[in-house]
C-alpha cells in the first residue's frame, strides 16, 4: 500500500468509547513526517487581548494544509494557538510551502509569529498511534497516542535544524477558512479550557485513566448536550472589522488594498445573508439553513486527544471546582498532570469547505483557552521534576 493511502486504511470509530481502546491505534508509518506549529510568546498576545488572533492562525494552518493535501485526508489535531500534522512523503513539499504561507500570513498579516517544525517520525524515539473517529455524520477527527506527538512538540522548540527554513518557497490557499462568529457566552456559568496528561506509564492504563476522567465528567457535569460548551440561542455572527480581521487578511493576503476592502465587504454582506437565512429557514442546495447553527454544534472540535486529553466544556461554578478537586486529588496521588483555563465564553474557528456536508468548527475557551491551561500544566511538570 502507497504511503499516501494510510489514512484512508485506518478503521472508522463512531463512539468515543471506542478510542479509549489500545486496539484501536494504528502506528503512523516511519517514513512520514510530524509538522508542529505554533504562535511565538503566545502568552503574552493572549494578555494583550489578542487571544483571538492567535487562535486563528492555529485555524488558518489547518485550513493551508487541508488544501494542499487533496484530495487526500491527512490527520491533525488542533491545540489553540497552532495545530499538528502528520503527512506522508509525497506531500511533504507541498505541506511545507502551505507552512511558510501561514508564516507570512501571521507575520505580515497580524503581527504574529508562527513557529513551524517538521520531524521524519523516523527519528522521534516514541511512537504515534493513531485512530481515526466519527464524532459526527459529518466530522473526523484523529486521537495520538504513544508519546512521539509530545516528543515531536519538544523536538522542534530545542533544536533549531528541525524547524521549517526560510528560503522554503511560500504558496498557502486558505479557501474554507472562516473567523466570524462572535464569542459564545457560556450556557452555564463558566466555560473551561482542560488539558490532563498521564503520567502512568503504558498506554492501556493511560486510556484507562481517561475513561475514568469521561466517567467523572459525566457524573459531575452530565452528558454531552448538558456540558457542552456552545448553544444556538448564544450564537451569532460578527460584523466587527477588528473580529473579522483574521479571515479578511488570509482571504486578501498578497493582494491589494483595494482587494483587502473588497473582501472585508464581502464577508459582512455573506453574514447578512447567512442572519436572514438561519431566521427564514432558507433552504439552499437541500440544506435548510435554519439547521445551521445545529449543525455548526455537530461539528464542533471541542474534545480530543493527542498525548494529552484535552476539552472545552461549560458548567456552574460548584460542578467544575468538584471536578477541579478530583484533579487535584489525582495529580497529588502522582497519576495526572493538569491545566484549566476558565472564562466566561467560547470562541471557535472554522474550516468550512461545503455548508451542510463538510465543516468543522475548532472550540477554545475566551482569553487564552488551551494555551493558557498548557502553562498551569508545564508548571505541574516542571514542578514535578525540580
Amino acid at each position: 500500500m502507497p504511503s499516501i493511502d494510510f489514512e484512508a486504511s485506518l478503521p472508522l470509530f463512531t463512539h468515543f468509547e471506542q478510542t479509549l481502546n489500545c486496539d484501536a491505534y494504528t502506528e503512523l508509518p516511519s517514513d512520514w513526517y510530524v509538522i508542529v506549529t505554533d504562535v511565538v510568546n503566545s502568552t503574552k498576545a493572549i494578555e494583550e487581548g489578542r487571544y483571538r488572533d492567535v487562535n486563528a492562525v492555529g485555524g488558518s494552518t489547518i485550513a493551508a494544509v487541508v488544501n494542499a493535501a487533496k484530495p487526500y485526508r491527512l490527520p491533525y489535531v488542533f491545540g489553540g494557538d497552532g495545530a499538528s500534522f502528520c503527512v506522508p512523503p509525497e506531500l511533504i513539499d507541498k505541506v511545507k510551502r502551505a507552512m511558510r504561507g501561514c508564516q507570512e500570513l501571521a507575520s505580515e498579516g497580524l503581527d504574529l509569529t508562527l513557529r513551524v517544525g517538521v520531524v521524519p517520525v523516523s527519528e522521534l524515539k516514541q511512537k504515534i498511534r493513531l485512530c481515526r473517529y466519527r464524532s459526527a455524520p459529518n466530522l473526523t477527527q484523529y486521537f495520538f497516542m504513544g508519546g512521539g506527538m509530545d516528543e515531536a512538540d519538544a523536538l522542534i522548540k530545542e533544536v533549531a535544524s528541525y524547524q521549517l527554513p526560510a528560503d522554503t518557497p511560500s504558496e498557502a490557499d486558505f479557501s474554507g477558512f472562516e473567523c466570524r462568529w462572535n464569542q459564545i457566552p457560556s450556557p452555564k456559568q463558566v466555560t473551561f479550557s482542560l488539558l490532563v496528561k498521564s503520567r502512568l506509564p503504558e498506554q492501556k492504563v493511560t486510556l484507562t485513566l481517561y475513561q475514568r476522567l469521561t466517567d467523572k465528567i459525566e457524573e459531575l457535569l452530565g452528558d454531552r448536550v448538558e456540558h457542552h460548551p456552545l448553544s444556538t440561542g448564544n450564537l451569532s455572527l460578527s460584523f466587527d472589522s477588528d473580529k473579522l480581521k483574521a479571515e479578511t487578511r488570509a482571504k486578501s493576503f498578497h493582494h491589494s488594498l483595494w482587494f483587502r476592502l473588497k473582501t472585508a465587504i464581502r464577508i459582512r454582506l455573506e453574514n447578512l445573508v447567512g442572519v436572514y437565512w438561519m431566521q427564514t429557514h432558507k433552504e439552499v442546495d437541500g440544506f435548510d439553513w435554519g439547521n445551521y447553527k445545529s449543525d455548526l454544534i455537530e461539528n464542533s472540535d471541542y474534545q480530543k486527544l493527542d498525548d494529552n486529553f484535552k476539552t472545552v466544556l461549560s458548567c456552574d461554578l460548584s460542578s467544575l471546582q468538584a471536578l477541579l478537586a478530583w484533579l487535584e486529588e489525582q495529580y497529588q496521588a502522582g497519576i495526572l498532570f493538569y491545566g484549566c483555563h476558565q472564562a466566561d465564553a467560547a470562541v471557535i474557528t472554522c474550516l468550512v469547505e461545503k455548508t451542510g456536508t463538510d465543516h468543522v468548527h475548532f472550540v477554545d475557551a475566551a482569553d487564552g483557552g488551551y494555551a493558557m491551561a498548557a502553562k498551569q500544566l508545564k508548571l505541574q511538570i516542571k514542578a514535578d521534576q525540580s
